[in-house]
This record gives structure tokens, C-alpha cells and sequence, in this order.
């Protein structure tokens, strides 16, 4: 049974819109501050699921990104199966799944299936992320 209240079509839009504006600025590979945009500046970065670390704040998810950037040559995230899995007004909570492929610039790549979890929270300047994370569905091979 969900008590979720249920979330309006332009809420869930928008928030999907976060995710498909963070699958974009990825796949970009160079506007590190584009994607620091959709996050609060104390925000969690959680890839402790898929062997990374668990990163907080606009400076250190930075870093992440430009060390992230300079590794690869080309990359492509596709998301699909959104779900508000909460909603409560100014924050939410959405599932979505992804695969995301991934060429390296020394060679060879990656392919993921995963699910990325944000909450985010209604800012002045819309819909941001407070907390990410993400798991595999199917664990990479190698």
C-alpha cells in the first residue's frame, strides 16, 4: 500500500527532467559545473553501491567529475522506469533505471544496468538533488 501523497504531473516532470539534465551533463564530458547545478552544495554523492565512494559537498563531487572526465572518450547514459517513490510538497524521492556505457581513453570500456536514486528538494531555482546513489542491477563483468 502507498501513502505517498501523489506527486502533480509538473512536480514529476520536472524532477525527471533532473535526472535526464544529469544523464546529459555526463554523457557532455566537460561542463563539470552544469552538473554541480543540480545539486545542493552540501549534497551526498553515494557510489559506495557500485565500489566508489560516498562523496559530500559541491567540492568534492568535483573532483570526482574532472578526474571522472579526464579518464574517459566517450560515454552514454540511457534512462528509463521512472518512479516518485516519495513526495511530500518541496521533496521527493525518484527511482529510474540506466545503462550506461562507457569508453576509456587508454582503452577498452564499461557497461552498466543499474538504478540511480535521488532525493531532492524544490530550491528557488527548481527541483535539486540533497542525495544520489545508485546500484547495479546487473554487476558489470570483469
Amino acid at each position: 500500500m502507498n501513502l505517498t501523497p501523489p506527486c502533480p504531473l509538473e512536480d514529476r516532470l520536472a524532477i525527471q527532467d533532473l535526472l535526464v539534465a544529469y544523464a546529459h551533463g555526463l554523457d557532455s564530458l566537460e561542463n563539470v559545473d552544469a552538473l554541480l547545478d543540480l545539486f545542493v552544495e552540501d549534497a551526498v554523492f553515494d557510489l559506495s553501491g557500485v565500489g566508489f565512494s560516498r562523496l559530500q559537498g559541491h567540492a568534492s563531487i568535483r573532483r570526482f567529475f574532472e578526474d571522472t572526465f579526464a579518464a574517459i572518450a566517450a560515454q552514454a547514459h540511457y534512462l528509463s522506469n521512472f518512479a516518485i517513490t516519495a513526495y511530500a510538497g518541496d521533496r521527493a524521492s525518484i527511482r529510474a533505471y540506466v545503462t550506461g556505457m562507457a569508453r576509456y581513453k587508454a582503452g577498452g570500456g564499461i557497461t552498466v544496468h543499474g538504478r540511480y536514486y535521488f532525493d531532492v528538494v524544490r530550491t528557488a531555482m527548481g527541483w535539486k538533488a540533497v542525495q544520489y546513489r545508485m546500484d547495479f542491477l546487473i554487476p558489470p563483468e570483469g
